[in-house]
């Protein structure tokens, strides 16, 4: 069944005068009809013994969203987690980030930008028919079996020259096979029955992560009976960031398979190998968290520098990172003991999330403030505790937290200093860093170690909070 959307009255002024005039071809007279309605301003051209039809006007009956780029000569239509880029003069389409050939590029004329018929039914899901006695193309999605989806494939309307399917490949004598795809709490497995090479790639508009599997194929476990183009899924109902999981053969490299975690917003992950399974587990900080600040509850995001594979300082026996998480772990169980706060934490154990992404943790939760709680490192001899903020409005945070943190630590003040660091630059809120002690001072990791001493520091921290939100 069609989705009707009204579209803006700005895009649609973008569509009809922005598009550029790049080609000529000839009017056939011929109408579109989609689900037997005809198409207002559907004109269809004939350009080198190919049908082309206005991109724009079929995929805003279809209800899919539809932006023309001036600058890359791009039109892009996204529905739901998909999206099809064409570029105008350019002979591929990429289709959900793969590249699949058009039989007659792009083109713009009169304000429109025109596609081939063929690649409309392949891609969009659609089936065609044509009455050559009133010249008229018909398009339909009902009773389609791909249900209207972007990047699937319909019996009869792939694109060969014979109307066929393009049939399910076959893996080559050395290729792998996939056995397995499944996803549960935040962590994607696909398993093949050998070791693979895998690439994978962050992609944007809509926000997904695409894994390419070289030199594999389908074979009976899944993927069995699906052509090149034909799009599997999984659902990932229960996942926090997750819509659903896709994978396929794409056409434009029919010897390997791509599998997309197709996500609600941008998502941090891992990619790691063991034996033939493949992992993409995602961090969970990095989804948006839309439970917190309700009831007018202040929001703090606590920020506990570095982690896994980055130790930050060392030295005197400790890792700066264990420190950090420590201390940070300690505010958190004194905030919450507050009901006029709700507390965040970028990291609650030993993973790493790079700068951006703790920035993006504040972001997504709207945080009045944002916290980054770090250790220094010098000479033997250097000792003290110093905060930082970048911003105007931050240093009186910075100032409030300093004065608490400086009487619990009882190190030398290094006082409140202007620093350019990304964690306070790039969030919105008011945000400090805090260096409690030097990890490389003897004097002063003897009491970063201590349980007692990072109990003090964090119910420090916590009042400075508490003093400066006035909760």
């Amino acid at each position: 069944m069609r989705k009707y959307v009204l579209t803006t009255v700005m895009a649609v002024l973008m569509l009809m005068f922005l598009l550029p005039h790049t080609g000529q071809a000839a009017s056939s007279g011929t109408k579109v009809m989609l689900d037997n309605q005809e198409l207002a301003n559907a004109d269809v051209l004939t350009v080198n013994q190919t049908t082309m039809v206005p991109i724009r006007v079929v995929s805003e009956g279809l209800g899919y969203k539809v932006d023309w780029s001036q600058s890359a000569q791009q039109v892009s239509i996204v529905n739901g987690p998909d999206t099809v880029v064409l570029t105008i003069n350019q002979g591929t389409a990429a289709i959900n980030g793969a590249l699949v050939p058009l039989n007659q590029p792009a083109m713009a004329q009169k304000g429109t930008t025109y596609v081939p018929l063929r690649f409309v039914s392949s891609q969009l899901g659609l089936q065609v028919k044509w009455n050559n006695g009133d010249k008229t193309v018909s398009l339909f999605t009902s009773g389609n079996p791909a249900g209207g989806q972007i990047g699937t494939t319909v019996p009869g309307t792939s694109g060969n020259a014979g109307g066929t399917v393009t049939p399910t490949p076959t893996p080559g004598a050395n290729a792998a096979v996939l056995q397995a795809i499944s996803f549960s709490d935040n962590r994607l497995m696909v398993t093949t029955d050998k070791t693979v090479s895998v690439k994978d790639s962050v992609l944007a508009g809509p926000d997904r992560i695409l894994l390419e599997l070289s030199n594999t194929g389908f074979g009976p476990a899944i993927g069995s009976g699906m052509a090149v183009g034909d799009v599997g899924t999984i659902s990932a109902a229960n996942a926090d960031n997750v819509s659903q999981i896709r994978y396929f053969v794409p056409k434009s490299n029919p010897n390997t398979v791509q599998v997309v975690i197709d996500l609600k917003s941008a998502n941090t992950y891992k990619l790691s190998t063991e034996g033939t399974s493949i992992f993409v587990a995602l961090d969970k900080a990095s989804a948006p968290n839309t439970n917190v600040g309700g009831n007018g509850k202040k929001v703090i995001v606590i920020d506990a520098g570095h982690g896994d594979h980055d130790p930050g300082a060392v030295g005197n026996s400790i890792r700066e990172k264990d420190i950090n998480l420590g201390i940070a772990l300690k505010v958190e169980a004194m905030l919450k003991k507050n009901p006029k706060v709700d507390v965040v934490m970028t990291r609650s154990d030993d993973t790493f999330l790079e700068l951006k992404e703790r920035v993006r943790v504040a972001q997504n939760v709207n945080a009045d403030v944002f916290v980054s709680i770090h250790n220094n490192s010098g000479s033997a001899a250097a000792t003290g505790t110093e905060s930082y903020y970048q911003r105007a409005n931050s240093k009186s945070l910075a100032t409030v937290l300093h004065k608490y943190l400086l009487a619990a630590t009882g190190l030398a003040d290094r006082k409140v200093q202007y620093g350019n660091f990304h964690v306070i630059r790039e969030t919105t809120m008011p945000a400090a860093l805090l260096e409690v002690g030097f990890v490389s001072n003897s004097g002063d990791a003897a009491k970063l170690k201590d349980d007692a001493f990072q109990q003090r520091v964090a119910e420090a921290i916590a009042k400075g909070l508490f003093e400066y939100l006035g909760v």
